[in-house]
């Protein structure tokens, strides 16, 4: 009799899971995915809400007080809109308040909270959304311990009602740095059934060699040697390989497979070879009509 074969799926914990939001519509585009998430792993899902301080130079201390004492109270009326809303309806949900410079807050709330995934939408109405795809972006995609979620500003509507992931997309260059994506890429798939797209673009230049047939082989056989044995077997995995503008192949792969998650590995702040603007991860990040997760290289 023949032996059962049993996947060998990386053990991801999800038990935690920040949601960051300034209560405005478009920070909260990132809750379906988050509760999805939450629903399938069964996480409990901390709502955060960071505000800046009030300069004190310009009040006095009485009125900064009183200020600050306000807008508290304005953020928990708002939190408590936000759990009898249908959105968290079977999922545990605690509520943090704090008041700090947004980058320090949530890392001290991973910390203290042990959360592992943050997932958050790239824009909104003022202070951490407003700033997110700025400098505050690049210290929570690279120095988080935590993969991050994202959801930008091309979002497409049908994220509005999500209730399963189909296909993701994972973009690998085959370094160590963008392995870090793969454990939450087999264990999502896995949870799923999803299909995964494995994708390496080369650049254009490759594309006009002679040899280039041997080239794509000879590449995808490399991808499929890292990659196969930590899928889930029972997952379909393509494998393909591609030329051009990376930012821009990869886009176009995920529009065309109807990609409804793309995951990556991010290097490190200090790593960091070039300002986060220009880099391919915020370019991914800014005009992926999909949800991106990005894992920090450890």
């Amino acid at each position: 009799m023949n032996a059962a074969i049993v996947p060998i799926v990386p053990a991801i914990r999800i038990k935690r899971i920040l949601f960051p939001t300034d209560f405005s519509e478009a920070s909260r585009t990132a809750l379906p995915m988050a509760t999805a998430i939450a629903r399938r792993y069964g996480s409990e899902l901390y709502a955060a809400n960071v505000r800046t301080p009030l300069p004190y130079t310009m009040y006095s201390p009485e009125a900064v007080c009183a200020i600050d004492n306000k807008r508290e109270r304005e953020a928990r009326e708002e939190m408590g809109k936000l759990l009898h809303g249908r959105e968290l309806d079977g999922v545990p949900t605690s509520v943090v308040v704090e008041t700090g410079d947004p980058a320090e807050e949530l890392e001290r709330i991973v910390r203290d909270h042990d959360i592992d995934l943050a997932v958050l939408s790239s824009h909104g109405r003022k202070g951490l959304m407003r700033m997110l795809m700025g400098s505050l972006a690049e210290e929570l995609f690279r120095n988080l311990s935590i993969p991050v979620l994202t959801v930008g500003p091309r979002l497409h509507p049908r994220f509005a009602h999500l209730e399963t992931v189909k296909c993701i997309l994972y973009p690998t260059d085959l370094s160590v740095k963008s392995r870090a994506a793969l454990p939450y890429v087999a264990s999502l798939a896995a949870e799923y059934r999803a299909r995964v797209v494995v994708l390496h673009v080369l650049p254009r230049a490759h594309a006009m060699e002679e040899s280039v047939l041997e080239l794509t082989a000879k590449v995808r056989k490399e991808m499929k040697h890292f990659f196969s044995g930590e899928i889930d077997p029972r997952c379909q995995v393509e494998f393909l390989v591609d030329f051009g503008d990376a930012p821009e192949r990869i886009l176009h792969t995920a529009e065309e497979c109807h990609v409804d998650l793309m995951a990556f590995g991010v290097q490190r702040a200090g790593e960091a070879s070039t300002h986060f603007r220009n880099s391919i991860a915020y370019q991914l990040v800014l005009q992926a009509d999909c949800p991106v997760l990005t894992c920090r290289a450890r």
